[in-house]
């Protein structure tokens, strides 16, 4: 089968991420996957749109020349196809049997494809009301696409807010063969490592996180602060907590094996990958209930889980685990062994099996 993802870029967000993982695993299976990437994203481009979209592909042909021209910050298998053309146009896009719209900006486009030019799939893995208006982001849901969502409360807001028919539902997998830590942890008594995803989006908290950890090493010195992100901050990191900027995948591992406790504070969430990284590395998980945090975790058991945009509880759920370190790893191990549930070949069986039909 021929599968082209619509992708509105190649920096390596979490979303985009997940489309690397299905690309690589799809390609594996004999079929030919490509990413379609486009210079100017938008269907109604605004000047500033275009100018920018000139200077992505004079940046790309420097690449190009320099022998750069490639995908860095994800291990994608040579056979995946990257096309980077001017807009997506369906006069641009080379047939395929699926094609699959990956942000809202993309399924605009992917509506205006004759309806014999490939099936067509809206791939929702949240809310993207950050990049457009709500009004803007609403219609781009009740186009004539097949929708795929990765989360109960986007299948959701599919059936209560818009009225559609239900949505497939395909939650993410992990890589057990990348994240895991399969000797017990062991703990230094004198410190607590706590580890924060750092994100410039204010709807990720990390403000929330840092304050959390504040408050918390106001009782309790022994924590010790780690943090790592895909964007370098200006001077949201305070300068003595040690920062990894777009760490590698074995180095993230090896990051999160060697940290006691993960703080996940987003207030807003299409899924959250992290959290489940950070489990099968034998972390103790805090995370705010927000994307789908309830499908892999237990409150108590397999975490602990906190209301969203809350400092104050989040700095006391720290200092139970650092106070309590039986609590810890039991936390830690219950999660160790639940988050075994959830693996990639699961998930693009039924992504596979939604898409041939």
């Amino acid at each position: 089968m021929r599968i082209s993802f619509l992708v509105p870029t190649t920096g390596l967000t979490g979303g985009i991420k997940v489309i690397f993982e299905y690309a690589n695993r799809l390609v594996g299976r004999g079929h030919q996957v490509s990413l379609v990437y486009p210079y100017v994203l938008p269907i109604k481009p605004s000047l500033s749109d275009s100018l920018l979209g000139f200077l992505k592909k004079i940046r790309r042909f420097i690449l190009r020349f320099l022998g750069a021209d490639k995908v860095t910050s994800f291990p994608l298998d040579s056979r995946i196809n990257i096309i980077r053309l001017h807009n997506l146009s369906a006069k641009f896009v080379p047939d395929a049997d699926a094609y699959i719209a990956t942000a809202n900006e993309t399924a605009d486009w992917l509506a205006t494809y004759p309806n014999n030019q490939g099936r067509k799939f809206y791939f929702i893995q949240d809310y993207e009301t950050w990049s457009r208006g709500h009004r803007e982001v609403d219609a781009t849901w009740r186009l004539p696409l097949h929708r795929i969502v990765i989360a109960p409360w986007l299948q959701g807001l599919a059936e209560d807010k818009f009225h559609l028919p239900k949505a497939d539902l395909i939650l993410n997998g992990i890589d057990l063969q990348v994240f895991d830590n399969p000797k017990p942890k062991t703990y230094n008594k004198n410190k607590v490592r706590v580890l924060l995803m750092y994100h410039q989006l204010p709807k990720k908290g990390f403000a929330n996180g840092l304050e959390a950890f504040r408050l918390a090493k106001a009782q309790c010195p022994s924590l010790e602060l780690t943090v790592f992100g895909a964007y370098k901050p200006k001077n949201s990191v305070p300068p003595e907590i040690q920062f990894y900027y777009r760490p590698s995948l074995e180095l993230l591992r090896d990051i999160y094996c060697a940290s006691d406790i993960f703080l996940w504070p987003s207030l807003v969430e299409g899924f959250g990958l992290p959290p489940m990284e950070a489990m099968a590395c034998r972390c103790a998980v805090i995370s705010t209930d927000t994307g789908a945090i309830r499908e892999y975790a237990i409150d108590a058991e397999t975490a602990i889980i906190i209301p969203p945009d809350d400092p104050a509880k989040m700095a006391e759920a720290l200092l139970e685990l650092a106070q309590d370190q039986d609590k810890m790893r039991r936390i830690s191990d219950n999660a160790y062994i639940k988050i075994k549930e959830f693996s990639w070949d699961k998930s693009v069986d039924k992504f596979e099996a939604v898409i041939s039909q």
